[in-house]
């Protein structure tokens, strides 16, 4: 009898779960489910409950206590009215949103960028998201994709009958950017982006204006990390106990506070850092409680080991410190293998091959700003190409805020190859630069 009882009381709560998910997007079909969950097993169990009517109350007492218990925990969020803000810098309507047409929710209003004053305007639509009972984790159900589908298409429509040029497909560098594309004619730039934003909901932001404030304006999310810095900072920024050993450095740290994932996260922020300083991974190896690395630029080598919840660092050249970390480390180069990583240099080579089987570029100096490789090539008089090799995408990213902004005349994309980030920008009139930009393969986003 007892489990007549324990089931009809999962009956219940199963009932209440999909009650309080019903709950948040139509009140009035989530109040009949409470009233069903109360009242749909006593029904279903009725022979039960009909010999023992007195556990009816028992019933009633858990299934309102455990509905209440499975109420989704308070969240404080952002909706979609702020994530729109977020997006484009806008509170509210102010002028024209020239190319977007009307969505369920619209901003527009002039911004100051790079320098220069443009238009921004968006236009978004709500997704439907429920909130898991218990964890307070939010679950989308349905997002508008054909609505803003339709919106991006007929902006880019208007926008191209105005005579305007396309420069480049996924400009933008948001990671939560759908699609993306920059248009110019003269000296004025549109930018289009459908994106998904905070709260929940889909959008298409467009920006309006000179060239250079459109770009910035795409381009704004960039960040400075590991830019021109030639070692890793987290060997200066963390509590490293450093000490000489010979012709080589080594640094042990081991935080005894930190969780073990803090510790493997700072294992593989080394070398991400590593990389985005210009050292390239040659050896590499790992058992059941330990990892380690060994990486070279030019005569200077670091070799990284975990073990448990320790970090090993040496650092000097090649020779020395494979013979100390067989002294000092307790993974020593066990279980090693050799990593066919190719050169900044290397690359560069690559990608401007790749170029030259459409056109011809020649070298003409090195580039304005830091690269760990790079160049500038001219392809004619009135077109020029500039291809810069970073460790990182952060890197790429601001390389391309550095090019593109300024003046507005230059427009890059970054791509990937061979694990690095090489930012492409081209200099010229508009048909020239979109036609070797589209040349070029690479990921929808990086």
């Amino acid at each position: 009898m007892a489990r007549r009882f324990i089931i009809s009381v999962t009956f219940s709560v199963l009932i209440s779960f999909f009650a309080w998910l019903a709950l948040q997007p139509h009140f009035t079909l989530g109040i009949v489910l409470f009233i069903s969950a109360v009242l749909l097993p006593p029904i279903v169990f009725r022979g039960y409950y009909g010999k023992k009517p007195r556990m009816l109350v028992p019933f009633l007492i858990t299934a309102l206590l455990l509905m209440l218990l499975m109420a989704p925990p308070p969240v404080t969020a952002p909706n979609v009215e702020f994530g729109l803000h977020f997006a484009t810098g806008c509170w509210e309507r102010e002028e024209d949103t020239w190319p977007l047409n009307e969505g369920e929710l619209t901003y527009s209003c002039n911004e100051t960028v790079a320098y220069s004053t443009i238009h921004v305007g968006g236009v978004a639509w709500k997704s439907v998201r429920v909130e898991l009972p218990v964890v307070g984790r939010f679950v989308t159900i349905y997002e508008p994709m054909q609505k803003a589908e339709e919106a991006y298409r007929k902006a880019i429509e208007r926008v191209e009958s105005k005579g305007y040029i396309k420069l480049a497909e996924n400009y933008g560098m948001d990671s939560d950017i759908i699609g993306d594309v920059i248009f110019a004619k003269g000296d004025e730039c549109v930018y289009l982006a459908k994106t998904r934003v905070l709260g929940g909901g889909l959008a298409v932001v467009s920006a309006k204006g000179p060239c250079r404030g459109v770009k910035g304006f795409a381009l704004r999310w960039h960040d400075d990390y590991l830019w021109n810095v030639s070692e890793p900072p987290t060997f200066e920024e963390y509590r490293f106990n450093w000490s000489q050993k010979g012709g080589v450095r080594v640094g042990w740290f081991a935080p005894k506070d930190w969780p073990d994932e803090w510790v493997g996260n700072t294992y593989t922020a080394i070398g991400i850092e590593l990389k985005g300083t210009g050292y390239v991974k040659v050896l590499d190896g790992k058992g059941e409680r330990f990892k380690w690395s060994l990486w070279t630029r030019g005569e200077k080598s670091y070799y990284v080991a975990l073990r448990d919840r320790e970090i090993l660092v040496i650092g000097g050249k090649a020779g020395e410190i494979e013979k100390t970390a067989e002294e000092v480390s307790p993974c020593g180069l066990k279980n090693g293998r050799r990593v066919e990583w190719k050169t900044p240099g290397e690359v560069l080579l690559e990608v401007t091959g790749e170029l030259g089987e459409n056109f011809a570029p020649r070298q003409v100096s090195e580039p304005a700003i830091w690269s760990l490789a790079g160049g500038r090539f001219e392809l004619d008089e009135n077109l020029s190409l500039t291809i810069l090799v970073y460790g990182t995408g952060w890197q790429c990213h601001y390389a391309r805020y550095l090019l593109d902004t300024p003046e507005g005349n230059t427009t890059s994309i970054c791509i990937e190859r061979e694990g690095y980030f090489v930012a492409v920008a081209v200099r010229g009139d508009y048909k020239s630069v979109n036609a070797i930009l589209s040349s070029i393969s690479r990921p929808k986003k990086i």
